[in-house]
């Protein structure tokens, strides 16, 4: 055996990784978690910063006088009396800042709390359930950096979002007020955005913290309950005293008296909430550090049946991954959904004792419809949202459809007796199935509602339908996009459709646009389903771009190659 002596071979030339590649997901933990939240960003960007516009434009626009202000806090101050636990505190709701903060502030502050609770529930939890994490715990930094890094990188993204949304609501006040009082000051908007922010870090915290002992979904859970527990116990010890002294120990009422947009500010509330959250942080990061990887104590839930486990071809696979989430998205609106509906009974009650002028002030703001029962309050106050949370969720499920490409799964699964169209089109009817199921989770919600509120329950039951089929032609947008250009960006762009439709619709009639403007929103084409009055345009539309999207789909992924 020779061997030959020499020079030992040149070292290959290192590879310099660029400023925007580190920025974009390469060269840090923190920058792959930057790039992995681009969805999410999109989402709570669009629904936060586009709510408090459209809410603005439509109070700017539609209580454009001095009289018509004046009826506003007549109804207001109405439905705060008969319903205190219901509606909360009424402050300054003559002005738009006070009326989005009276009407709209729980939507804003929960929305942002559910997706912090979420992603600081799975930051770790879910990569070392995965298994994923442990090789990035091989790389040179310890463990601590890892879980900062990854923290650090959701804060950076909801900054960006109350950045948004403090931008949003400056806007709103500059652009769509209408009277003396509706100007909404940089300090009012940067007060708001920071409440906000500070409830959502509060109640992630809490997932956060809990994660590395329970697992995700038993973090979550706790998490979930304690920020509805505290929400409803704010609300409800106005009325019920014996509920006060629970009540202390929600960050719901410490901050009670922070309603920046109404013109009222309580900067010190906002100091235990911060260290609420801090305090939790380290719990949880140092909980991670001392913890092996992945060893949880999971909190027993029930066994999915054994149908919808993914085992039975394709279809029943991508049903399968998307089950829990699809549930989760149906229970979530299920719920919003039934307390809609059940509080229609007390809105009932309380006209028996309004006087005939607060009567008609309600008749004159919604003259098409009857409030009083739960159809017409859940077409006035469910439907328009409902539109953008099933958007949104079809945005989700979309992209579990896509992480089989984007993961480098599907080069795997193709090499069985799949074809690339079979996968895109099997992939994407799993999809719907989700779907159908997230629909009737949340239509039985509300026809729970209506029975206890005493209303016709199949109607709005029926008129649920038409949420679970503008999520399906979302889908069927983003399944498009997936095989036709690139799975990576498919979830993006359905959320982005989302957001587009969500705004023209919300917009165009409180700006008196002209109406092919409106049209162009698919969700201005199903009439009053809640109500029973159908518009079959709609429907019609839904059912063609979710098949014509799930075809081109699976047509298109016949004409590329599979994404490396």
């Amino acid at each position: 055996m020779a061997i030959e002596l020499g020079r030992s071979p040149i070292a290959a030339p290192r590879r310099h990784v660029s400023a925007w590649s580190r920025v974009y997901g390469l060269g840090s933990v923190y920058a792959k978690t930057l790039r992995d939240s681009r969805l999410a960003f999109l989402i709570m960007a669009g629904l936060l910063g586009g709510i408090m516009l459209v809410a603005g434009a439509a109070i700017g626009t539609a209580y454009a006088t001095a009289t018509s202000r004046a009826d506003l806090v007549n109804l207001a101050t109405t439905a705060a009396g008969s319903m205190p636990g219901v509606t909360g505190k009424a402050v300054n709701v003559g002005t738009l800042g006070g009326y989005v903060t009276w009407k709209y502030g729980p939507l804003f502050v929960i929305a942002a709390a559910l997706w912090s609770i979420l992603a600081l529930s799975g930051t770790l939890a879910t990569e070392a359930s995965k298994g994923s994490l442990e090789f990035v715990a091989v790389a040179p930094f310890g463990k601590r950096r890892l879980a900062l890094e990854k923290l650090a990188a959701h804060l950076t993204v909801l900054t960006a979002v109350l950045a948004i949304l403090a931008l949003a609501s400056w806007v709103a006040g500059a652009v769509f007020g209408s009277v003396p009082g509706d100007a909404v000051p940089p300090q009012a908007a940067i007060g708001y955005a920071l409440w906000v922010g500070l409830i959502a870090l509060a109640s992630g915290s809490v997932a956060f913290a809990l994660s590395p002992f329970l697992g995700r979904a038993g973090a979550a859970g706790i998490a979930g309950f304690i920020l509805f527990a505290g929400y409803l116990l704010n609300n409800l010890q106005v009325t019920e005293p014996a509920l006060t002294g629970p009540a202390y120990l929600s960050w719901f009422y410490w901050t009670a008296g922070h309603l920046p947009l109404a013109g009222e500010y309580d900067w010190v509330s906002l100091v235990p909430v911060a260290i609420v959250a801090v305090v939790l942080f380290v719990v949880g990061l140092e909980a991670f550090v001392r913890r092996d990887i992945g060893a949880s104590s999971s909190i027993r839930t029930p066994r999915l049946p054994r149908a919808i486990l993914g085992l039975h071809g394709p279809i029943g696979r991508a049903f399968g991954e998307r089950f829990s989430i699809s549930l989760a998205w149906g229970i979530g609106l299920g719920f919003f959904g039934f307390g809609i509906a059940a509080i229609s009974r007390s809105l009932a009650d309380s006209f028996h004792t309004m006087s005939p002028a607060s009567v008609k002030i309600f008749h004159d703001v919604f003259p098409l419809f009857d409030i009083s029962t739960a159809g017409g309050f859940l077409q006035v106050v469910f439907v328009q949202l409902g539109f953008i949370v099933v958007g949104f969720a079809a945005a989700t499920l979309v992209s579990g459809w896509a992480s089989d490409e984007t993961s480098g799964r599907l080069e795997m699964l193709l090499a069985t007796p799949l074809a690339r169209a079979s996968w895109a089109v099997s992939g994407g009817l799993g999809v719907y199935l989700a779907i159908v199921l997230m629909t009737i989770v949340f239509a039985a919600g509300v026809g729970i509602g209506a029975v206890l509120a005493g209303s016709d329950a199949v109607t709005p039951m029926a008129g649920s339908v038409t949420l679970g089929l503008y999520a399906a032609a979302v889908a069927g947008v983003g399944i498009a996009i997936g095989g036709l250009f690139r799975t990576s960006i498919a979830a993006e762009m359905a959320a982005v459709a989302v957001t587009v439709t969500f705004l023209i619709d919300m917009i165009a009639p409180p700006l008196r646009l002209p109406d092919w403007v409106h049209q162009l929103a698919l969700t201005a084409h199903f009439g009053q389903p809640m109500v029973g009055i159908w518009d079959a345009s709609g429907v019609v539309a839904c059912l063609v771009i979710a098949a014509g999207g799930l075809a081109l789909g699976g047509w298109g992924m016949r004409r590329r190659d599979v994404a490396r």
